[in-house]
């Protein structure tokens, strides 16, 4: 009998050794619900600066280039596909007015920026200079208002 006891024994003792694992496990695992949250950031404008132009307009040429520099701090590129001129300013005003000079919008545009920054762009063929602009024109700088449209790309 001693031995069927030691094996009773033996038996009861690995049983409270599996039941008290079993009841380890249980306590140590656990499980949640609830919700999580997240937030789109807010797009920053791309910033449009005036850079250095080269000299290529001059009276009753129509094909002049617009030049500028785009910075784009969203962390994402995105791609200009339209531009709108606004207001053009000239450098010698008294002399050679900014009428002298029209500005075409343009569409079907494919300008890159990345994030980051800066970027040198330029829009070609859109800027023209009058027939009867004066002599005084000659090395003129015109400042054009631009507005871009785009997407995210």
């Amino acid at each position: 009998m001693k031995g069927i006891k030691k094996k009773i024994a033996a038996v009861g003792i690995a049983g409270v050794t599996l039941v008290g694992v079993g009841t380890a496990y249980a306590l140590w695992t656990a499980d949640g619900t609830g919700w999580g949250s997240s937030k789109a950031l807010t797009a920053q404008s791309v910033t449009v600066s005036a850079t250095t132009p080269t000299a290529d307009l001059y009276p009753g040429f129509t094909q002049g280039d617009v030049f500028f520099t785009l910075t784009n701090n969203n962390p994402y590129a995105i791609t200009f596909t339209s531009m709108t001129a606004g207001t053009v300013t000239s450098s010698d005003e008294a002399n050679c007015p900014a009428s002298n000079v029209t500005v075409a919008g343009a569409s079907g545009l494919s300008i890159a920026a990345p994030a980051g920054g800066p970027t040198a762009a330029s829009i070609a063929d859109v800027v023209s200079m009058a027939s009867a602009a004066p002599d005084a024109c000659q090395g003129v700088t015109f400042t054009i208002g631009l507005t871009l449209s785009g997407t995210q790309s």
